[in-house]
C-alpha cells in the first residue's frame, strides 16, 4: 500500500494541487473579468486592500465565491459562460481537495 500510495497517489496529489490551482487561478481571473464587464453587481462591492490592487491580490477568486455564495452567477444567460463557471468552481474544489488530501497524507501514512 505504502508504495504504491509514494509511487501512484502522492504524485497525483502534488500535481492535482499545482496543476488544479494554477488552472483554478487563470480560469477565475477569466471568469471574474466576464462578471465584472457583464454582471457587476453580481460580484462583491470593492474592498480596499494593500496599494488598492485588488485583481492583483487574488481578489478575483474571492469574487467568484461571492457570486456563487449569494447566487448572482445563476443569471448568467449565456449557457457556455455558465457551465464554464460550474467548471472553474469544481476545479477549484478538485485542487483544495488534492491539497487537503496532501497534507493530511503527511499526518496519517506511515513510514
Amino acid at each position: 500500500m505504502n508504495a504504491w500510495f509514494f509511487s501512484f497517489g502522492l504524485p497525483f496529489l502534488i500535481l492535482g494541487a499545482l496543476l488544479g490551482g494554477g488552472l483554478y487561478a487563470l480560469f477565475a481571473s477569466m471568469m471574474y473579468s466576464y462578471l465584472k464587464d457583464n454582471y457587476s453587481d453580481a460580484l462583491p462591492p470593492r474592498i480596499d486592500v494593500f496599494l488598492n490592487d485588488y485583481e492583483a491580490m487574488g481578489g478575483f477568486m474571492a469574487g467568484i465565491w461571492y457570486a456563487q455564495r449569494t447566487g448572482g452567477w445563476k443569471r448568467i444567460e449565456s449557457r457556455v459562460w455558465r457551465y464554464f463557471f460550474v467548471a472553474t468552481q469544481s476545479l477549484g474544489l478538485f485542487a483544495m481537495l488534492c491539497c487537503v488530501a496532501f497534507c493530511a497524507a503527511f499526518l496519517f501514512m506511515p513510514r
